[in-house]
């Protein structure tokens, strides 16, 4: 079988040749047969992927969870797996895929959202203005580790509820929230565990609705994330269903897997097992090393 690394430049930064010499010689001492492709401003993930759209190959995201976001959109529906090997700012699917994936083939529920998809987790409201603040998460000047914190520092400074319709089963609901995160897997923002019974292929989403009116609230909900504690918490509200819609009176941005999407209408439904995902543990271990 033929590997093919998907690498993200724009993830590495200044580390992209580190880290390119690193995998070669990782799959080399595993003696893959092996291609590495590199984005970039003139040559897009999209565009470089779709002459393997034909193919039976695992194509490795090497990144973060935006990466491997743009892979499985490339490649669904083709016969090739999806693998990563995380070197992003969160890595967050991968968090989810030491815990429970066995190495090599797993089959994963795949979440269309309007025309795109998502594996791991969509973020809407406070979420998903921390997620996509780009002057903070790509920030060259905050060590990784730290910029989904700081991100969220202001946005809880700068909050303000977003006003949200919700339809699922027979239900709809208008009210005032902070967030709403719909969720595949486990873990997002590097590490929050938002969905600590989750799983990933029982065609169900796991989504949390958290009707926090101020800021005090907000701050309050998110310690109890980071306890893993939040779903005790009186405001936040637990819905598993396999449809869900969420609808603004204005577009707003949402966030899926670290990728941005813009509508006034996000419709949300589960793909039972749409997606094969390669768990190659060997490789992401040697590049660790």
């Amino acid at each position: 079988m033929k590997h093919i690394f998907m690498v993200n430049r724009f993830s590495l930064n200044s580390k992209l040749d580190f880290w390119v010499d690193k995998l070669k010689k990782a799959a080399d001492q595993l003696n893959l047969d092996y291609i590495v492709e590199i984005n970039d401003e003139k040559n897009s993930t999209e565009d470089i992927l779709k002459k393997y759209k034909d193919k039976d190959y695992v194509v490795y995201a090497v990144g973060g969870d935006g990466i491997l976001n743009r892979v499985v959109n490339a490649l669904y529906g083709t016969k090739n797996h999806i693998g990563c090997i995380p070197l992003g700012t969160g890595n967050d699917f991968h968090r989810t895929m030491k815990e429970f994936f066995k190495e090599g083939e797993n089959s994963v529920d795949l979440i269309k959202c309007n025309d795109k998809y998502f594996i791991n987790v969509a973020a809407f409201g406070v979420d998903a203005d921390i997620a996509n603040d780009d002057k903070i998460v790509h920030n060259k000047w905050i060590p990784k580790s730290q910029q989904y914190n700081v991100a969220v520092a202001k946005h809880i400074v700068f909050f303000k509820p977003y006003t949200f319709t919700m339809k699922w089963d027979k239900k709809e609901e208008t009210t005032k929230l902070a967030l709403v995160t719909i969720c595949n897997a486990n873990y997002y923002g590097g590490g929050y565990h938002i969905n600590p019974d989750g799983k990933y292929n029982d065609g169900k989403l796991d989504i949390y609705i958290v009707k926090a009116p101020n800021r005090i609230k907000v701050i309050r909900y998110l310690i109890k994330l980071l306890k893993g504690k939040h779903k005790d918490f009186k405001l936040v509200e637990h819905v598993r269903t396999n449809k869900f819609t969420l609808i603004n009176d204005k577009e707003i941005d949402g966030n899926l897997d670290g990728e941005r999407l813009k509508a006034k209408k996000f419709e949300m439904s589960v793909i039972p097992k749409g997606i094969k995902i390669y768990y190659n543990k060997k490789i992401i271990d040697l590049m660790n090393e």
